[in-house]
């Protein structure tokens, strides 16, 4: 893990994640240039996508925390952006890759709609609806092949899905009537609101 500092407006800024993610350390950066300047108090937090990121002032520098995905992001805080902003880079360059540019942002804290056991299942398919209400991310996700469905339903914590079934992150952002067929842990098919197919 590196320690990426900036002086922002004559503050110094603390940023600490793998060395590979600085593009996104830099965006993070210039985002909070944006910010004004009497917000930067102990506790500040701002939702940028997936995450919140939060303002943690230790003696004269100013470290930026993320709700600790591998623990209760609740209640737990990390220095350790690294899981916050690869969430992040693996649905930004999922979105670039389909050339789709009205995106849908999901938090870690939206739910997640599952046929029940259905993540254990290799043929899956998510689905999102715009008919949700706040706090629900609009997806659903359940059997590709009828034997393996369910009637019972659970829900699940967007960010829950890091540990369980963490090659389905990247989709998490696309626009809502849209939906990701996966077989394992391998995109299959992206089928937009015409139900074309845009991955392949």
């Amino acid at each position: 893990m590196k320690k990426f500092i900036k002086n922002i407006s004559g503050k110094v800024f603390v940023i600490q994640a793998e060395n590979e993610l600085e593009m996104q350390v830099e965006n993070l950066f210039s985002i909070f240039e944006t910010i004004e300047t009497e917000k930067w108090v102990e506790g500040f937090s701002i939702q940028i996508g997936w995450s919140r990121f939060i303002v943690s002032i230790k003696g004269e520098e100013y470290h930026i925390l993320s709700p600790d995905y591998s623990k209760n992001p609740f209640e737990d805080d990390t220095e350790d952006l690294t899981l916050a902003l690869w969430v992040q880079l693996e649905q930004v360059h999922f979105l670039r890759k389909l050339n789709i540019n009205n995106s849908e942002t999901v938090r870690f804290s939206d739910k997640v709609v599952v046929a029940k056991n259905i993540l254990e299942v290799d043929s899956i398919y998510l689905q999102r609806s715009s008919d949700c209400e706040q706090g629900d991310s609009g997806w659903y996700i359940g059997a590709v092949n009828e034997e393996d469905d369910t009637e019972e339903l659970e829900a699940f914590y967007a960010y829950q899905l890091l540990k369980i079934r963490p090659s389905l992150i990247q989709v998490l952002a696309l626009p809502y009537e849209y939906m990701a067929v996966f077989e394992k842990d391998e995109v299959q098919a992206v089928l937009n609101e015409n139900d074309e197919d845009v991955f392949n």
